[in-house]
Parts: structure tokens; C-alpha cells; sequence
């Protein structure tokens, strides 16, 4: 093990928590050596989690926070910006740019590819920093990466980010969490070589590097050191999260109908089939909507917000959108002290937030029926609201697809539904109908298609958005044909 000049030392090595497990009282949940104690008098500052699994204790006084006052030409004021003079030049960026442009749009902000970072000191001095320049210290095949503490910026000092130079040190993409090892591989292809790097701890196991590959970090067991602290971040956000199930389960005015009607539709099939379990009847909801929709939400916020989901980020969010799938369930998990920390963390909430989605689905169920009529209102106004906002094109090849795999299904669907049809849908059924007939499949679909074209030029709104035109672009292109249509 080679630590640079990173002070510190391995958890399983702390002299500290070894003596601690000899004391009669001692508590495992302790996470950083006293400094009361005479005979050790080594503390601990913060940790690194390396990529072996093992645990770096930094000691104290081996990292320092600061602030940088980041200048830019086009600010009329200082931008403070705290780091760690352990941080690498990448991290530093990183947190520059989160600074300038935290309320931008992440797909409009530079990436850290596109800005170089320059110290400006004294009297007109300017020094671009980089992760590997020519003082890169370099042995033995392996490059430690460039940080603040190695160009010897201080408490304080003025940085700018600039355009990005073209230089001969670009060595590929690093990971940008604070105090996480970072490691990648470089070489030289024609000479062979292979040059390693690394952030603040060379690693013991070099089965975790392969030749022109990022090494990947392994999911592990969080070490105790990390449990106060993750107690603490899930108190900071245990409001937020309290606020979002709230909001999500509640039955108000605000409730989209499309929901009752779907509930109530669930409802009406168990008693259609005597299903009397009512686990059966939570499951099929839980099924549609939390776990369908929210859950995918929860986890992938940016499909709905342009933000940056970073690896951290990620796995905090799947370790909520656990939570809510745990709640969902009617099934009691059984969890011990060997249970991941993730399932302990909102263990005694899972029970309230339970009793909540049983309450959000009895709620739901005494809403006042939504009719056709109501339901065909409101999907019309949320076409008109988002028209515009979707691909038709895309829209009717799924559509087409669909009719034409599952066109016996749809058949017997509309043989046993009776009552009024919808403008199309008896065209629809007797083309259908004669698909089943037909000995020749290919004539079938031809019949199918033409009646889905008639019907769609006999609606007033589907022949406005010329839908009757575009399916038939759709039908000619997946089928190959060269018509004039196409």
C-alpha cells in the first residue's frame, strides 16, 4: 500500500477502535477515534471508502476544507465555493460549475470537459490546473492524480474556469464524488505500456483493473463508520420524502380521473371472478400505479426534470424507491442485523407509510364513479392540453403493430363487449370479424386496414390531424410497399 502523502491508515488497522473493543462498555456504533483517549491520540477527520472494500481513515489534519472565490468575466461578483484540498482538479470543476449554474437547466450547463480550471495569483499569474500536467508524480507505472494540495492553492484563492485547450493530457472521464478514489487506466498502444491512476490510495488488489478499462466500483456492505452518517442524511430528507408520499397519496380534487376509473375497473374484475382476498385486489393497484408509474419516477428524475443523476445520487434514490415498494406490499419483512443498511434505514416508517397507501386506496374508492362519458371528456382535454407535445407518427405504428399481432384478441374483445360503440369501433369489429374468416392473412389485414382508414376519415377530429394519411404512410413502410402514399 502506498498512501502518497495522504495521511491516514486502514479501519481494520486503527489502533483506536481495536482498543476500544476491549473496553466492557464499548459501543460498536462508535465511528471515529476520541481524541480524549492518552495512549492513542490519533483521530480521525473523514473517511475514504476504496474500491476493495477496505475503508481509509484520514487523519486529522490529512484534508482540509476551504473556500476558492471563483471569478468569471461575465459575473460582476465573487462566487464562493467550498472544496477539499484533496479534491481532484475534475472535483473541483464539478463544484465550480454545481455553483455557477445552480439554477440552470443541466443540459444547458458545460460539463467539465469543455472548462479548464486557472488559479489566478498575484500580480497577473495565471496557472491552468489539470489532473495529469508534466508535475504529475508518477512510480512504477502508477500517476497519483493532480489535487489543490498538490499545486499548493490555499484558503481562499481566486480560481476561474476558461474554454477548454486542447492538450496531450486528456486521460478520459473521472468520477467526481468528493473523497472517492478515483482510477483509470491509461496506455500507450503502440509501445504497450499501461499507466495507472489513481486518486488518494494506490489499491492492494490489481484484479480490479483490466488494460484500457475503467475499473468499476463494487457495491458492498456499508462499513459502520458510514452508519451515523447516513442516519443523519436520512433525518435532513426525512421531510421531503414524508411530503412526496403525501402528495402522491392523496385522494383530492386534484386527482387525475384516469386513476378512479382504473381503480374502480380492478374492483369491478375481482368481483367479476369472486376474488374475495383483498391482497389480491392491493397487489393489481399497487401493480398499476405506484410501482408502475411512481416508482420509475422516483428512481429517474430525470426523465422529467433536466438535472444531472450522478451514481450517488442513484443509489440514494433506488434506497427511497425501495422504501416505497416495501410500503406498497402487504407482505411483513422479516429484517435482522444481517439485513442490508438500506432496508434497516426506513424500516420503522414502512409501517405508517403502509396504512397510508391503504388508506389512499380506500380513499379512491369512495370517490363518486367516473362515467365514459367523464373519462372520454377528460382524455380529450389532455390531448388538446398536450397536443402538439407528441409524435402521431409514433403513435399510429404502435398502434398498427398492435392491431395487427393481436388482431384475434381484439376480435373476441369486441364480441363479447355490448352497448354503445365508439365512432369506429363496429367498423373495426366486422373487419375484424372477417380477418377470421379469411383464408388468405394478408387480405385480412388489407380489410382491418382499409376500415380503420374509413372510420378515421369519418371522425371529424382524427381527419383534421390528417391521422387516416399518416397511418397509411405507417402501414406502406412497414410493409415495404412502394405506393404513391409512401
Amino acid at each position: 500500500m502506498d498512501i502518497g502523502e495522504v495521511a491516514g491508515h486502514f479501519r481494520s488497522d486503527c489502533p483506536k477502535l481495536k482498543g476500544k473493543k476491549q473496553q466492557k462498555n464499548s459501543t460498536r456504533k462508535a465511528n471515529v477515534a476520541e481524541a480524549s483517549d492518552d495512549e492513542f491520540s490519533l483521530t480521525v477527520s473523514t473517511s475514504v471508502a476504496c474500491c476493495d472494500g477496505s475503508v481509509w481513515l484520514l487523519d486529522s489534519g490529512a484534508t482540509e476544507h476551504m473556500t476558492l472565490h471563483v471569478v468569471q468575466d461575465d459575473l460582476d461578483e465573487k462566487i464562493q465555493c467550498k472544496v477539499l484540498d484533496c479534491d481532484t482538479i475534475s472535483q473541483v470543476k464539478s463544484k465550480i460549475l454545481d455553483a455557477l449554474y445552480k439554477n440552470t437547466p443541466f443540459s444547458m450547463r458545460p460539463s467539465i470537459h469543455e472548462v479548464d480550471l486557472e488559479w489566478r495569483h498575484g500580480r497577473g499569474g495565471h496557472l491552468t490546473l489539470q489532473d495529469e500536467d508534466l508535475t504529475t508524480k508518477s512510480l512504477c507505472g502508477w500517476k497519483k492524480l493532480n489535487t489543490l494540495s498538490h499545486y499548493g492553492v490555499k484558503e481562499s484563492a481566486v480560481m476561474s474556469l476558461i474554454p477548454h485547450a486542447n492538450d496531450t493530457y486528456s486521460t478520459g472521464t473521472y468520477f467526481t464524488n468528493s473523497l472517492t478514489p478515483i482510477i483509470t487506466v491509461n496506455g500507450d498502444v503502440e509501445s504497450g505500456s499501461v499507466i495507472r491512476i489513481y486518486h488518494l490510495v494506490k489499491p492492494m488488489d490489481e484484479h480490479h483493473y483490466q488494460t484500457n478499462k475503467v475499473s468499476e466500483r463494487t457495491h458492498k456492505a456499508i462499513p459502520e463508520i458510514f452508519l451515523t452518517r447516513l442516519l443523519s442524511t436520512k433525518g435532513t430528507i426525512q421531510k421531503f420524502v414524508d411530503d412526496f408520499f403525501n402528495t402522491i397519496l392523496t385522494a383530492n380534487d386534484d386527482l387525475p380521473p384516469a386513476v378512479k376509473w382504473l381503480f374502480d375497473l380492478l374492483d369491478e374484475a375481482a368481483r367479476r371472478h369472486s376474488i374475495v382476498d383483498p391482497e389480491v385486489v392491493h397487489a393489481w393497484k399497487s401493480n398499476s400505479l405506484p410501482l408502475r408509474f411512481w416508482v420509475n419516477f422516483i428512481k429517474n428524475p430525470d426523465f422529467i426534470f433536466d438535472i444531472n443523476k450522478t451514481t450517488t445520487v442513484d443509489s440514494c434514490l433506488s434506497v427511497i424507491a425501495q422504501t416505497f415498494m416495501d410500503s406498497c406490499s402487504t407482505a411483513e419483512h422479516r429484517l435482522g442485523k444481517d439485513s442490508p443498511s438500506n432496508k434497516l434505514l426506513f424500516a420503522k416508517d414502512i409501517p405508517h407509510y403502509r396504512e397510508m397507501v391503504s388508506h389512499f386506496y380506500y380513499d379512491v374508492q369512495m370517490l363518486p364513479q367516473i362515467t365514459d362519458q367523464e373519462m372520454s371528456s377528460a382524455m380529450q382535454q389532455l390531448s388538446v392540453t398536450q397536443l402538439g407535445e407528441f409524435d402521431t407518427i409514433a403513435a399510429l405504428k404502435e398502434l398498427y403493430i398492435y392491431v395487427t399481432k393481436y388482431n384475434d384478441q381484439v376480435t373476441r374483445g369486441h364480441k363479447e363487449k355490448d352497448g354503445n360503440e365508439v365512432c369506429g369501433k363496429g367498423a373495426l369489429r366486422e373487419t375484424m370479424k372477417e380477418m377470421d374468416e379469411a383464408d388468405n392473412k394478408k387480405c385480412a389485414n388489407e380489410r382491418i386496414h382499409m376500415e380503420v382508414l374509413d372510420a378515421m376519415n369519418n371522425d371529424l377530429h382524427c381527419k383534421k390531424m390528417h391521422l387516416a394519411h399518416k397511418l397509411e404512410n405507417v402501414a406502406c413502410t412497414l410493409e415495404g410497399e412502394e405506393t404513391s402514399t409512401c
